[in-house]
């Protein structure tokens, strides 16, 4: 099992990002999520999922991971039939090397935890989709980790 020293920091304000790289809506930050909540959020997700890929936080260890939260938003588009975005980017810094992961997940997705046709509030909808963007960018990351160079 690996053992990782993980400190995550919220760059979300000093980036001050209006775009992700992996996609064309506009953020600005600004939801329920911004702030505190947000990273507080992350750090749930980056625990878990460690977890389950056994990966074990240690703040004893010498193997250091920076992660940083540079952007997250949902946003819902249009009206009637609205599509829900979960956006998220990081940048996972391990060994000397750092990368960006991005996600833009939608509504009807493979992996997105709502349907185009769920039923649900749009603050359940938004909650929904940016805590499935969280998960998917931390996802790619692990992907990633076995082949890191």
């Amino acid at each position: 099992d690996l053992k990782l020293k993980v400190i995550l920091y919220n760059d979300r304000d000093e980036k001050k990002l209006t775009k992700i790289n992996c996609s064309n809506i506009e953020i600005n930050n600004q939801t329920e999520l911004k702030a505190e909540q947000g990273t507080v959020k992350v750090w749930d997700y980056l625990n878990t999922l460690f977890l389950q890929s056994k990966i074990l936080i240690d703040t004893a260890s010498t193997e250091e991971l920076e992660v940083r939260l540079t952007a997250l938003d949902c946003r819902i588009i249009g009206f009637g039939q609205a599509t829900v975005h979960g956006l998220c980017q990081m940048e996972f810094k391990y060994k000397g090397i750092t990368k960006t992961y991005c996600t833009d997940i939608e509504d009807g997705d493979p992996n997105a935890p709502l349907s185009k046709t769920s039923f649900v509030s749009r603050k359940t909808a938004t909650r929904y989709m940016a805590s499935a963007s969280i998960r998917e960018t931390i996802e790619k990351f692990l992907t990633d980790l076995k082949d890191w160079k």
